[in-house]
This record gives structure tokens, C-alpha cells and sequence, in this order.
């Protein structure tokens, strides 16, 4: 347990709040040896702040200088608040002044040197009085009473050479609030930290942006928080929290100087994740429409450009996602069923289902970086195809008798139709979940029948029946995307073909082709 300093006046200073005129200061405190430095803001400057934010930078402060801080409360026969310590290299006066030398850089937590005197302002205006001690010299952060018209009260401070022998110990007198600990990712339980990527920022040491369980001390009324650089910026709905370093605050630390760019760097995160039970948590969050509807469903984004490198092997974040192919593909599986792709458009959804797979959605955000690893409807189509090309016609001279009379039957119906090519082939399955039983060639106009299904007049008529559903589809739509399998286009031209064909079967117009027809 620490104690303060018995200052000459006597233990009642600790007690209130600290406001002094220039005659307290010329009559008190400089026969004592206190020298005074005139911070500037008057005691109305920014009335937004409260305990939580003075606490916040007194902390941030700490943890640019040590990267670790302490906190304990004081109870003394002298005063009772709240100290919060490190172990850095102290604080010169001339630091507690506003716009200091030096601006700090990028990557620390603190950016504009203000934080600090805020801090001591808006602790003094709530009746608390602010002492510190750091390396060589103590410190009272004082409002200073000037006549203007009235009266005004100005930030300032008394110090003198004294303090301590290591670090910066800010006592805040009278407080007995709460310390903010779990706001401070520093002071999380190790066993809630779930995963870590390298963020953008390499100095003074590489960051790495966290992934972090939403529960216990990281839990908050929404279920997750993000905390930007250590520190508690926001709740979000989310079963998860996040540290992360690689965008920029706004100047007062309210929040993301840039929403968007909060959420490219979870994007970050995300990409280097390869647990599989943490992408099954993900994956919900992201489909489209979600599964459990979060902060990350429509924000969350892993734009390419946007992410750019890691900085550990300069590899980009969406190649991450490549490293991580099996653990990703399986989630997917788990989640989206064994047999499905990422839709892509939701033009392709009946030539998918016609391949044995189910397209499912997912958000924008994610889709293009995901479809390196998992399959998409258009990748699927395009696999189809490319399998189709090798189809290998048969021609007429190889075919059992059974076959070439149902391949004459195809013919005559599909000659109603003018469709004047329809051959025997043998057609690769169109992908791994089913096989091929006809092609329809749209720039040929040419109608494919598998050698399998001519064994068959049903099969055959089965077969032509779908293939000239295209062919019709296309001639009345113009487009193939609206002539594809299971478009309800497609499926109005095949009952179109079929009624024909029961019609022309009443009138004997098949007579001759049914002749040795088997079933």
C-alpha cells in the first residue's frame, strides 16, 4: 500500500478539489519551492469527458511508455482514490503542456499529446484532485483562477524537483469508481485470446490484431467489444471481441476515424485464422441471409486491395486464407452442407441444382476472398463445361439396333422442331454428383444423346424432351442464362415439347419410328 507525500499544508489537501489564484501561488507555493506552468484550457473544455475517458488516457499513456501499467486502490490515514502506475522513463514538464514538440507517432495508442492533460482537466472538474509523481519531480495539476471579466479557471500545474525513482504514478484523490480494467485488453485472461494475425503496424514491434471470447471480463451488454490498440473503443453484437492496431481513431478516441477501415482490419484477423470450430462461428455471421445476424454480417469486410500485405512475411492477408484452404473448406462444408457452393448470381441456382449441388450466399464482404478456396456456382459451371468438351460422338454404324431406333425417333421429333443435328455420344458426368444423359450444343443447334439412355426409348424420350426444352427456351428468350436447366423458362418450353409429342403420338405420326421401340 502506497503513501502519498505529506505536502506542507497539510493532509486536508488531499480531501478537495484544487483551485488556486496567482496570490495562493506567490504567497504559498513558490516560497516552497513549486514552480507553475499554465496548461491553457479553461475548466469548461471538453464537458463530454468523465471519469472513463480521463481513466482511458492516464492509461493509454502508460501503456505508449511501459506497454503494461498497474492500478490499486488507496486507503491511507492521509487520502483514499485511485493510483495508476508504470514503469517507463517519466514524464517531463513540458509534456503536460498542450501541443507538445513532438506530436507522437503513428503507431502508438496516443496520437495527439492531449490525452493526458484532458484527463487531469476533466478529473478536477468532477471534484477530484490529481497528483503525480514521475521520474525527478512531482506534479499537482491545479485549475488557476484568473480574472477575465469575471472570473475563469485555467488548467494548470505546480511541480517541483522530488518524485520517483522510475515511472509515472498518477493518484486520482477521492475516487472510489471503478478502475476500467476489463476496458484494457492487457488485462484479459490469456486463455480468451483465441487467435492473433500480424496487423499492419511493425514499430515499435509487430502487432498482431486479436481475436478474443466475448465472455467473462471481455463481455459486454451488447456481447463483444472492440478495442483499438489495448483500448476499449465500442460494443458490438458479436459472440466475439476484438484488439485491433491498423486504423486510424478519430482525434478524440470516440471512435474509428474511418468505420470502414475498423472493419477491414477484423477482415485481417479473419484471413489468418485456420481453427476450424472458429471459421464455424464465423461462417454463420457472413452467409447471405445470415444464419445469426451480428456486427460482422454486412460490415465486416476482406477486400484484397483494402488489406494488403502482413507485414512479418509480406504475403498478402488474402493469401492467408489460401494457407488455411482445409480448415475453411471444411468449415463451409459443416455449415453450408456437404455439396454446396457459393452463389455467385442467383441466375445459375437451377444449373447448379441440376449438377447435384445447392448454391448458398454469402455476404460481399467475404465472398470474393472465400471463392479462392471454396467452390463457387460459376467455378462449378465452368468445371461442367470444360468436362463436356471432351463429349465424343458415336456415330450411327456402332449402334445396337435398339439404340439406333430410338436415336430415329429423337430425330423425328426433334425435327418438328428444327433441330436438324441429334447424335449418339458417350458425354463425361457433368461433375462429380451426376452424370450426363444429353448436351445441348447452342451454338450448333446440335442435340447429345448418351449411349446409355438410347439402350431405352423412355430414357430417349426423356433426354430429347429436356435438351429441345433449351433449344426452345433460347429461341423465344435470346439468352442463354434464361435457357438453362430448371429455369422456369426451360421448364414451360419442355411441357410445350412433351404436349407436342403426346399429340403427334395420337395422330400415328411416330408410327414407323415406334416400330421396335423397347420401353
Amino acid at each position: 500500500m502506497r503513501y502519498a507525500p505529506a505536502i506542507e499544508a497539510g493532509p486536508e489537501l488531499w480531501a478537495k478539489p484544487r483551485t488556486i489564484t496567482m496570490s495562493d501561488y506567490e504567497t504559498f507555493w513558490k516560497p516552497r519551492g513549486w514552480q507553475l506552468i499554465i496548461i491553457g484550457p479553461t475548466s469548461t473544455w471538453r464537458q463530454d469527458w468523465g471519469e472513463w475517458e480521463a481513466i482511458r488516457d492516464i492509461v493509454q499513456n502508460a501503456l505508449d511508455e511501459a506497454e503494461s501499467y498497474t492500478w490499486e486502490r488507496v486507503d491511507t490515514p492521509h487520502y483514499y482514490g485511485l493510483e495508476i502506475a508504470d514503469r517507463g522513463r517519466g514524464v517531463a514538464v513540458a509534456d503536460f503542456l498542450l501541443g507538445p514538440p513532438k506530436v507522437k507517432p503513428d503507431y502508438a495508442r496516443g496520437k495527439f499529446g492531449e490525452g493526458m492533460k484532458i484527463a487531469a482537466l476533466a478529473l478536477l472538474r468532477k471534484g477530484y484532485p490529481v497528483y503525480v509523481e514521475t521520474v525527478g519531480r512531482e506534479l499537482w495539476m491545479v485549475f488557476l483562477e484568473q480574472k477575465v471579466n469575471g472570473k475563469a479557471e485555467t488548467l494548470a500545474a505546480l511541480w517541483r524537483s522530488n518524485g520517483a525513482r522510475v515511472g509515472t504514478t498518477f493518484h486520482i484523490i477521492g475516487y472510489d469508481g471503478p478502475a476500467f480494467e476489463r476496458y484494457f485488453a492487457v488485462n484479459l485472461p490469456r486463455r480468451l485470446i483465441l487467435a492473433e494475425t500480424p496487423s499492419p503496424i511493425v514499430e515499435p514491434q509487430v502487432r498482431y490484431n486479436q481475436l478474443i471470447r466475448a465472455a467473462e471480463m471481455a463481455a459486454s451488454p451488447a456481447g463483444g467489444i472492440i478495442y483499438a490498440r489495448d483500448i476499449y473503443l465500442q460494443d458490438i453484437k458479436s459472440a466475439f471481441s476484438y484488439n485491433l492496431w491498423g486504423f486510424d481513431l478519430a482525434p478524440d478516441r470516440h471512435g474509428p476515424k474511418n468505420e470502414a477501415d475498423m472493419w477491414v482490419d477484423a477482415g485481417r484477423l479473419w484471413c489468418g485464422i485456420g481453427n476450424v470450430n472458429l471459421l464455424e462461428e464465423f461462417l454463420p455471421m457472413v452467409l447471405e441471409p445470415p444464419a445469426v445476424e451480428t456486427e460482422e454480417t454486412r460490415k465486416i469486410s476482406m477486400d484484397r486491395y483494402a488489406m494488403g500485405s502482413e507485414p512479418v512475411n509480406n504475403r498478402l492477408y488474402t493469401d492467408l486464407v489460401k494457407a488455411n484452404a482445409g480448415a475453411w473448406q471444411m468449415a463451409w462444408r459443416r455449415i453450408a452442407g456437404e455439396n454446396s457452393v457459393i452463389r455467385t448470381a442467383s441466375r445459375w441456382d437451377g444449373m447448379v441444382k441440376h449438377l447435384g449441388y445447392t448454391s448458398v450466399g454469402l455476404q460481399w464482404g467475404v465472398r470474393e476472398t472465400l471463392s479462392q478456396v471454396i467452390t463457387t456456382d460459376k467455378s462449378l459451371i465452368q468445371e461442367s463445361q470444360e468436362r463436356l468438351k471432351d463429349a465424343e460422338i458415336v456415330p450411327d454404324y456402332r449402334l445396337t439396333p435398339r439404340a439406333l431406333t430410338h436415336l430415329k425417333l429423337a430425330r423425328k421429333i426433334a425435327s418438328h422442331f428444327q433441330v436438324q443435328r441429334v447424335n449418339a455420344a458417350v458425354i463425361p458426368p457433368a461433375s462429380e454428383r451426376t452424370r450426363t444423359a444429353g448436351l445441348y450444343d447452342y451454338p450448333r443447334e446440335e442435340i447429345l444423346i448418351h449411349l446409355e439412355q438410347l439402350e431405352s426409348a423412355q430414357k430417349t424420350l426423356d433426354t430429347v424432351i429436356h435438351e429441345l426444352g433449351h433449344h426452345q427456351a433460347y429461341k423465344w428468350a435470346g439468352d442463354i442464362t434464361k435457357a438453362e436447366d430448371l429455369t422456369p423458362l426451360h421448364g414451360d418450353k419442355m411441357t410445350e415439347v412433351a404436349a407436342y409429342i403426346v399429340a403427334a403420338t395420337a395422330s400415328r405420326q411416330f408410327d414407323e419410328e415406334l416400330k421396335g421401340a423397347e420401353w
